[in-house]
């Protein structure tokens, strides 16, 4: 089954999903500028290596050119196949996610709202913070409790995380509403209405 916007594999009878979100493409663009960027040093060196040796020239030539296509070409196929297949879905019942680790093979992950506690929102510099792009965090109840407040990154195997999700903070603020919804209550969750991905003021 190929996940979309209306369904997705392993949803449950009568689950409704509430939000889709994947990676922005602005991410998905700054990942194929460093693919770039990675196959044009590639050249570079290459050519270097065979201006300086005469006699492997021609080889380190020719290498120097087959090397960063090959990066160009699977690199840039390695970033499309993840922005199609990283998608991530809120539903009334839970929030699953689904993450590519090679062409063939996607992890599923997800979480229920009853196993889930808490919800943590960052952006990883300045840049992503002003575009209002950044990390959300969804932690379970296993998660284990470290003594430095800050560290942020430290997950737990059932925590789930969603990189690079436009408007971040606000879709935070959305999952902590039906976390709050669900434990107080759970009859609420069934009026819910689905996030709109639009900033506050503008959603309906």
């Amino acid at each position: 089954m190929i996940n979309t916007s209306q369904a997705f594999y392993g949803q449950q009878e009568n689950e409704k999903i509430l939000y889709v979100t994947r990676p922005h493409t602005i991410a998905s663009t700054v990942n194929t500028v460093k693919v770039i960027l990675i196959a044009l040093g590639a050249f570079i060196i290459f050519f270097y290596i065979g201006k300086e040796i005469d006699s492997l020239s021609s080889f380190f030539y020719s290498v120097g050119i087959i090397v960063p296509a090959l990066i160009l070409v699977i690199g840039t196929k390695l970033v499309k196949n993840f922005q199609i297949k990283n998608i991530s879905y809120i539903t009334d019942r839970r929030i699953v996610r689904f993450e590519p680790t090679t062409f063939f093979a996607t992890n599923i992950r997800s979480l229920s709202w009853d196993e889930a506690v808490k919800v943590k929102t960052f952006a990883p510099n300045m840049v992503w913070k002003q575009l209002k792009i950044g990390t959300v965090i969804v932690h379970a109840r296993t998660t284990v409790k470290t003594v430095d407040e800050e560290a942020r990154h430290s997950l737990s195997a059932d925590d789930i995380e969603i990189n690079d999700v436009y408007l971040y903070r606000d879709l935070g603020n959305y999952i902590d509403k039906i976390l709050f919804t669900y434990k107080q209550m759970p009859a609420g969750v069934a009026d819910i209405r689905p996030f709109v991905e639009k900033p506050r003021g503008e959603r309906y």
